[in-house]
């Protein structure tokens, strides 16, 4: 029976935690080990400080199909479906200001591939230098090939679609086929592909709106857009800036709240009409 981690055991809160999610829209060896290799040099001393014992790696994949330690070439193999990796120091208490680093590559619909990694962290202090560290490992994937979508924030949804599409009840396929034509969601920094950073205008007009403490030009063309210096500034009026800003590249429809999950950094208004979602009910 696995232990229940330190923060249960001594009735401490759970730890913050900052998750990042980029959506390609072809699976490239080279992108997920890149992810793989920029994650660790830009985590892993929040993990291992100087002095401090090697944190435990555990890698694998889906129907058995051993991934090796350093690399994920695995993945490519016909019947694997995605790879994984945890670094921490198990029932131990971290000697960093992290508890653990998770990363994961997945296929969706063969064609397409999705990179996500998660950070939990044991001191909220850090988390200015964390929001950099996965802000920088999310640019070095958007610097060597357009994204269809991304996003970091304090949660977001692993799977094929995101909390935008969830709330419009929109088919995930569709929205990954779209996602050059219309953003896919928005977050507390969202990544845009090429032909959607033109349609908004580019780095210059999302600069001059005032909606975004950053404004990052992608070298494939794309826009990395930051809202506020951490999630914890995120809030309400900050949610509706970026909403605003993005309107014009967002699919049509009434976002609804789902009836047994809060999706807490939406509009719930059509992006189109500007008609306000009624009640939950």
């Amino acid at each position: 029976m696995a232990r229940a981690p330190y923060w249960v055991l001594n009735g401490e809160p759970e730890p913050p935690v900052l998750w990042a999610v980029v959506h390609l829209d072809e699976v490239d060896l080279e992108i997920a080990q890149l992810w793989h290799d920029a994650a660790e040099a830009a985590l892993g001393p929040l993990l291992r400080p100087a002095g401090a014992p090697r944190f435990r790696r555990h890698h694998g994949g889906r129907h058995g199909v051993r991934v090796r330690r350093r690399s994920w070439a695995d993945m490519m193999h016909p019947s694997l479906e995605s790879a994984y990796v945890t670094w921490g120091h198990g029932d131990e208490r971290p000697p960093g200001p992290a508890d653990d680093v998770r990363l994961h590559v997945s296929r969706d619909y063969d064609s397409y591939l999705q990179l996500d990694l998660g950070v939990r962290l044991l001191e909220p202090s850090v988390m200015p230098a964390l929001a950099d560290a996965v802000i920088g490992v999310v640019r070095q994937i958007g610097d060597r090939i357009d994204p269809g979508y991304g996003e970091i924030a304090d949660r977001v949804r692993l799977g094929p679609s995101t909390d935008l599409d969830y709330a419009l009840l929109r088919d995930d396929e569709d929205s990954l086929r779209d996602s050059h034509r219309h953003l896919r969601g928005y977050g507390w920094v969202t990544v845009c592909p090429a032909a959607i950073a033109a349609a908004l205008g580019g780095a210059a007009a999302m600069r001059a709106g005032g909606a975004f403490t950053e404004v990052v030009e992608l070298a494939t063309g794309g826009l990395l857009l930051r809202a506020t210096r951490t999630t914890v500034d995120y809030d309400d009026d900050a949610v509706r800036r970026v909403f605003e800003a993005l309107r014009p590249v967002l699919p049509p429809g009434l976002p609804r709240q789902p009836r047994y999950e809060t999706l807490p950094h939406l509009v719930l208004e059509d992006a189109v009409t500007a008609d306000p979602a009624p009640p939950a009910g």
